[in-house]
């Protein structure tokens, strides 16, 4: 009898322990508010330019549904319960257009691939180095950039954007939101502030 009940005690806590497993968390990268950014100079552009993303190159690392942070020396850490709730890569290129499109005033930003017999006038082309930091650390951005005008035929600017931020917690979400930051000071401040500048200066000539 005591044996029986024994084996019944053990059945229950291996159940129980498979109740208690840890729940999958899942993130996006997002537009930020105005609000929440860095002070920046307002741009003003014609609303009937195109600008087309036409490609966001990535560190293979970030390839991946789990969310990356570094550990120390070169090991990194892959999040098996927080992560991406679609393709950062993606996302990473939805929020860019949406955000330049709100702070140049463009009607149409749009992303590859686009139609065929559509090409935006101007065309941005990002190859990100890090995009990626520490958990309660700092999370770095690093970018080059290159804008190209008359349908991508002419590269009229090019730079290398390289960002820092403190996250503000220990945990995913701050972790989450320093890189929408990121993201966000760089699409509304840096790539903004060049690309009204080659665009209006091009207008001129």
């Amino acid at each position: 009898m005591t044996k029986r009940i024994l084996t019944i005690l053990i059945i229950c806590l291996l159940v129980s322990s498979c109740s208690t497993k840890l729940s999958t968390r899942y993130y996006s990268l997002q537009a930020l508010p105005s609000e929440q950014l860095s002070a920046s100079t307002a741009f003003t552009l014609p609303a009937d330019i195109s600008l087309g993303i036409s490609s966001v190159k990535m560190p293979s690392m970030l390839n991946r549904q789990g969310i990356v942070s570094h550990k120390e020396g070169a090991s990194i850490l892959i999040a098996s319960h927080d992560i991406w709730a679609g393709k950062l890569k993606e996302d990473f290129t939805r929020v860019l257009a949406e955000l330049l499109a709100d702070k140049l005033g463009i009607h149409e930003v749009v992303t590859e691939p686009w139609n065929t017999r559509f090409r935006p006038q101007y065309q941005l082309q990002l190859d990100v180095k890090h995009f990626s930091g520490t958990l309660g650390g700092m999370v770095r951005f690093k970018v080059n950039w290159i804008l190209t005008g008359h349908y991508g035929q002419q590269k009229i600017a090019s730079n290398t954007d390289d960002l820092t931020l403190q996250t503000s917690g220990q945990d995913y979400q701050a972790y989450v939101f320093a890189l929408n930051t990121l993201l966000a000071n760089f699409s509304t401040n840096a790539i903004a502030s060049a690309m009204a500048h080659a665009i209006n200066k091009q207008s001129d000539n």
